[in-house]
């Protein structure tokens, strides 16, 4: 009864809390998407020869595919016939992607080409302004043509365009500086301040008219930040630019130095004006097709540029296809739960193709994309024989279609009441404040750069990884839910993280201030910098906020059950460097112990193992795996470093009480036990169920199946 207890305690907040912070969910209309889908991904050659086309689907059958890729204007009526299911491909060819749509071809030699002509303004004007209603009316009839062409076939889904942006990739630009996006702007910040002199007051600005506004530019922020000047005259000194150093403390003596208003208000507007459109045309979509889903592939990591307000855009997809980059596909997996989320896979080897696509599943995948088909048929043969990556692929895509896989599909994931928050205009802040070493090639910090180099994403991906090894299960949350989520913690444990948390808004602040002064003992407070010293607009704020003391430079701050802030001489960023090549006892030490919460499932945290637990008819799914780093690089290279835990380990795991535990790889019983060991594959989980009485079938998986398809009780 006590563990029973003890679960009632923390589940009830989990499942209310997931109603308030997660994006809108996919409306009941749409198709369920319930089993995993694997698709190929079709290039050229498929089409040379249409005679041969039923051979290439037989080989797609036999390598595990049982879905592809159809462009918007092509005919699927053969891949129907073939008994194949298809998404619809980049149904917008023009506007929403400028890597193949726009006059720039080499963006590398146009910004190279704007610097050296003297960083021209009339430049900054986007090649399709996505506020344009002329774009807007042509993109809506190209997506109702697609829909029309395929929606009595049952696509899968539409994608609206692939690797998509406002610049290329999430390269920093000030696109766009065209008058329709201007004046889109204006009518936008009439709804953000009461008047005219309310903006000229947050921006320090002095136009005498609405019509006058407009946005800084990336040089006249640095111009103000290098200068101190309210207007900016001139280029920016960029040496004085290199030798700024953010501190608090001082910063309030020169508060105009420091406020970004006027260029963090428009990069806010063109996050919104990319969210707005692709918004749009799920509309159109949806009006013709109510029941496939609607989404983009090929996103980018949470960025200040680019359109990459990875909570924004939430809000208007049905389903997408992040490149793992900066934390992206656990922020998306937070944000839209339930709603179908792919990877692309480019290994060509067995073994790391199972590691991912098993840890992605786990996350909550449901499909894969494999990339390509060019690369996995052999065109030369007489027979179309599968190629060594296509032979090498086979067992894992039909493995992660078999009822084992299929349990974790259908089962409900849990997590633990550890909330980091996302917080898009403390992401634009920091831009700011990291650039300035870059001086005048600012312009240069490219998407691969931000990657590899970002501070704020290196912390952000720190925490998680910190948190996993500890045994928890984190969530993101936004910024602006920050008050409902502080709201519906009442009695329960609550734990949020604020990691380069620099730019809150006013109710997210005074939130956060409210948690930590509750006496509850459950609820805490972590922050690892400075916190909420700028408002929502980037500005920062003069006098002392209701988050004062909470963060420091250089350590974590602690603040939990109504205590004061306490510091502690630790950085996130060291344990990210250094968790596989140190001693790391006093990190989970010192995690277990500030964070306080129970774990259901515990092994020892030094072995690095991630555990995911899962609901399913009453039994928990549990799974373990090795808690390598998967996250991409710009060029969808995996990163490396993770050697130290490629290779297989002795794991103990313990239980809060008695169960009975079943390895559903081999269907063996286990025992009816609190604690049990294995060896853990660092190439595959191992996966368990634990049940509060005995399953009495030979077929473990088939009975658990059934399970998931009984009536709750």
């Amino acid at each position: 009864m006590k563990v029973a207890h003890r679960a009632l305690r923390l589940f009830p907040f989990s499942l209310a809390a997931g109603c308030i912070l997660h994006a809108a969910g996919a409306p009941d209309s749409l198709r369920p998407w319930d089993t995993y889908h694997t698709i190929m991904w079709v290039g050229n050659s498929a089409t040379k020869k249409p005679e041969r086309l039923p051979r290439f689907y037989e080989r797609l059958r036999e390598m595990g595919i049982n879905s592809v890729s159809v462009g918007a204007g092509a005919n699927a009526e053969p891949v129907v016939a073939a008994g194949l299911s298809f998404y619809v491909e980049n149904l917008v060819n023009r506007g929403l992607c400028l890597k193949f749509s726009s006059n720039v071809r080499d963006w590398d030699k146009f910004v190279t080409g704007w610097a050296r002509n003297g960083r021209p303004e009339s430049a900054l004007v986007r090649d399709y302004c996505l506020d344009d209603p002329g774009w807007r009316m042509w993109a809506a009839k190209e997506v109702q043509t697609a829909v029309r062409r395929h929606q009595t076939h049952r696509p899968l889904a539409y994608n609206l365009r692939d690797e998509l942006s406002t610049t290329i990739s999430a390269n920093p630009f000030d696109y766009d500086f065209s008058p329709a996006a201007r004046a889109g702007f204006r009518t936008w910040l009439k709804s953000q301040y009461r008047d005219l002199a309310a903006l000229n007051t947050q921006w320090e600005t002095r136009f005498p008219s609405w019509d006058d506004v407009r946005p800084f530019t990336t040089d006249q922020i640095k111009s103000r930040m290098a200068g101190g000047g309210a207007v900016p005259t001139g280029a920016p000194d960029w040496a004085a630019l290199r030798k700024l150093k953010f501190d608090p403390a001082a910063a309030v003596r020169e508060p105009t130095r420091w406020n970004f208003a006027p260029w963090a208000d428009f990069r806010t507007y063109m996050d919104r004006s990319l969210a707005d459109a692709l918004g749009e045309l799920r509309r159109v979509a949806r009006e013709l097709d109510p029941a496939t889903p609607v989404g983009i592939e090929g996103t980018q990591m949470p960025s200040a540029f680019g359109g990459y307000d990875l909570w924004r855009l939430a809000q208007v997809l049905d389903w997408v296809e992040p490149y793992d980059i900066g934390n992206a596909r656990e922020i998306l997996g937070s944000f839209m739960p339930g709603r179908p989320i792919l990877t692309t896979v480019f290994e060509k080897e067995t073994r790391p193709a199972r590691r991912r696509l098993w840890h992605l599943l786990l996350e909550g995948d449901r499909g894969c994309v494999v990339w390509w088909s060019e690369d996995s048929i052999d065109w030369a043969s007489d027979d179309y024989a599968l190629t060594a990556k296509g032979r090498a692929l086979a067992p894992v895509l039909h493995e992660l279609q078999s009822p084992l896989a299929a349990l974790f599909l259908r089962a409900r994931r849990e997590t633990d009441p550890i909330y980091l928050v996302y917080s898009q205009p403390s992401i634009q802040v920091d831009w700011l404040l990291e650039s300035t070493s870059d001086g005048p090639s600012w312009y240069r910090r490219f998407s691969s750069h931000e990657a590899r180099h970002n501070r704020l994403a290196q912390d952000r991906a720190a925490w998680m990884k910190l948190l996993q090894d500890a045994g928890y299960t984190p969530q993101f949350v936004a910024a602006e839910k920050l008050p409902e989520l502080v709201a519906a913690a009442a009695g329960h444990d609550l734990v949020v993280v604020l990691s380069d948390a620099l730019a809150l808004a006013d109710g997210e602040t005074q939130a956060v201030a409210a948690l930590a002064r509750n006496g509850y003992r459950g609820h805490a407070v972590l922050t690892d910098g400075p916190t909420g010293v700028f408002d929502e607009h980037g500005r920062l704020r003069g006098a002392p906020g209701p988050l004062d003391g909470f963060g420091q430079t250089g350590a974590i701050t602690v603040t939990r059950g109504g205590s004061a802030p306490a510091a502690v001489s630790r950085q996130i960023a060291a344990y990210g460097r250094e968790r596989l090549r140190s001693e790391t006892a006093p990190w989970f030490e010192w995690a277990e112990t500030q964070l306080g919460l129970r774990r259901p499932v515990r092994v020892p945290s030094a072995s690095h193992t991630r555990v995911y637990r899962y609901q399913l008819g009453g039994v928990r799914l549990v799974a373990f795996e090795r808690n390598i780093t998967y996250h991409m690089s710009e060029d969808l290279r995996q990163a490396g470093g993770n050697e130290a835990l490629e290779t297989p380990v002795g794991i103990a795991a313990e239980l809060e009480g008695t169960a009975h535990v079943y390895d559903l790889r081999s269907g063996r019983y286990v025992g009816h036990t609190d604690r049990f060991s294995f060896t853990l594959d660092p190439w595959q989980p191992s996966l368990f169920a634990v049940s509060p009485r005995k399953i009495e079938s030979a077929d473990l998986v088939g009975w658990l199946a059934q399970q998931a398809q009984a009536p709750a009780r």
